[in-house]
């Protein structure tokens, strides 16, 4: 009869336990997918910066073909990743600054992680006629 009793006791035991570890491993997981998920947008944030301020840069270039060039590459990369994407693109006689923002798909409730990529780089200098 003790034998019983013991059994009667854990009874129940292992289903207790699935029932608090199966969420905790499935937040685990979905947590892991929300950080890939982060990664990938910011590199596509970082992308639309580069690509934007090469286009800003070059001899001939301009702050709206900047705009142009970054709001492609998020358009081309990163449909539902990047979600409310902003490019500030600024152009002055000797740089060129791109910042591209917004926020990571959300997989995860309650985390919303921002995106921010700078990009900056040396103005051409325009070719004058000798």
């Amino acid at each position: 009869m003790r034998r019983s009793s013991r059994r009667r006791n854990s009874a129940g035991a292992v289903t207790a336990e699935l029932v608090v570890a199966t969420p905790l491993l499935l937040l685990l997981i979905s947590l892991i997918v929300q950080y890939a998920m982060y990664e990938h947008a910011m590199q596509v944030a970082q992308s639309a910066a580069q690509e934007a301020v090469t286009a800003t840069r070059v001899q001939g270039g301009s702050v709206s073909a900047g705009q142009l060039q970054g709001e492609h590459v998020i358009r081309t990369l990163g449909t539902g990743l990047l979600i409310d994407p902003g490019v500030a693109v600024e152009r002055t006689a000797t740089q060129a600054r791109v910042e591209v923002t917004g926020y990571a798909q959300q997989i995860v409730p309650f985390v919303r992680l921002s995106i921010d990529a700078v990009a900056s780089a040396p103005v051409e200098p325009s070719g004058g006629s000798p």
